[in-house]
């Protein structure tokens, strides 16, 4: 890439540096809050176990991320989760023994996720919003199809270990989001790839008069953010032991609202990996607190809506070109 290139790159990482430092204070005065409002309830365990139920999201969204970083959006990692607990469970059937065969079908059918979402977007000109919604809904008729709107079985033994296994008493599920994180982080900030991300998202015109093949690393970003939401699917599997209709949950709507509340422009172009950390704990805690403070499921839907929308709104009221 050019030097003015290069140099656009570092002032878009450092330019959202310090949003992970604010929503880190953030983090800390509500984990001080929830001590304060709920006697007792502040301990070590307690904040490990919010990491591991964060942790299937913040995978989620680290796919999310990327997509977002490239000016599109992914709506279908919520049934790319289900499908892939539902195929898991049934290849599987409970036994280690074909163990490296449901994992490897639940990723071919992740690469076939975000391989059709990159063609629709891509190819058919479909708008990324509406393509992942139709390929969302896609994967659920699959699923209701196959298991006859009644799913059974149970997880093999080695995925309900990685689901609800610790390593020093943290979470397997916890120390695997991390690495894919230091990973995810490693390629933006240290790669010729992470450069073209930025790039792509930043200015497509400009990125393609530069050299970069546009349509190969948006491709990529779709691909790898359903094959981080196969990931969470597997932990998730782990974690429940069962095969669930139910299992997508907001994985969709969370882990943009995760993304955009760690620094993820939602234009594209502007973004990094260490806020999206942060911004997946920060939904699952404030999730905790509004549990333990016995509010209702509606409300925290008032509440996760009004984040996102004070969120997006300040990221344009003070975004520098």
């Amino acid at each position: 890439m050019k030097p003015d290139s290069l140099m656009k790159h570092s002032r878009l990482i450092k330019g959202s540096s310090f949003q992970p430092l604010i929503l880190l204070v953030i983090i800390l005065v509500m984990i001080l809050a929830q001590g304060i409002l709920v006697p007792g309830s502040l301990t070590m365990d307690q904040l490990l176990i919010i990491s591991r139920q964060a942790s299937a999201l913040g995978i989620v969204t680290l796919g999310q991320a990327l997509v977002i970083l490239v000016g599109g959006i992914d709506l279908s990692v919520g049934t790319t989760v289900m499908i892939v607990n539902i195929f898991c469970i049934a290849v599987m059937g409970g036994s280690d023994a074909r163990g490296v065969q449901g994992v490897l079908v639940c990723l071919l059918l992740a690469l076939i996720i975000g391989a059709a979402n990159a063609a629709g977007v891509l190819l058919l000109k479909i708008a990324p919003f509406v393509m992942t919604l139709c390929t969302s809904m896609i994967c659920e008729g699959i699923c209701y199809v196959y298991t006859k709107g009644a799913p059974t079985g149970s997880a093999a033994p080695f995925i309900r270990a990685l689901g609800t296994g610790r390593w020093m008493g943290i979470p397997y599920s916890t120390l695997i989001w991390l690495i894919l994180s230091v990973i995810v982080f490693l390629v933006l900030r240290f790669t010729s790839l992470g450069r073209k991300l930025y790039a792509v998202g930043g200015s497509p015109r400009a990125s393609r008069l530069s050299g970069i093949a546009n349509m190969r690393v948006v491709a990529g970003a779709y691909i790898f953010s359903a094959l981080m939401a196969a990931c969470a699917g597997l932990i998730l599997t782990g974690y429940h032991n069962i095969a669930s209709l139910t299992l997508q949950g907001d994985y969709a709507m969370n882990s943009l609202a995760a993304a955009l509340i760690g620094g993820n422009a939602i234009e594209g172009g502007r973004g990094g990996v260490w806020g999206v950390v942060l911004g997946a704990f920060f939904m699952m805690l404030l999730m905790a607190i509004l549990t333990m403070l016995g509010i209702s499921e509606v409300g925290k839907l008032i509440v996760q809506g009004c984040i996102i929308l004070v969120v997006v709104a300040a990221q344009q009221m003070f975004k520098k070109d």
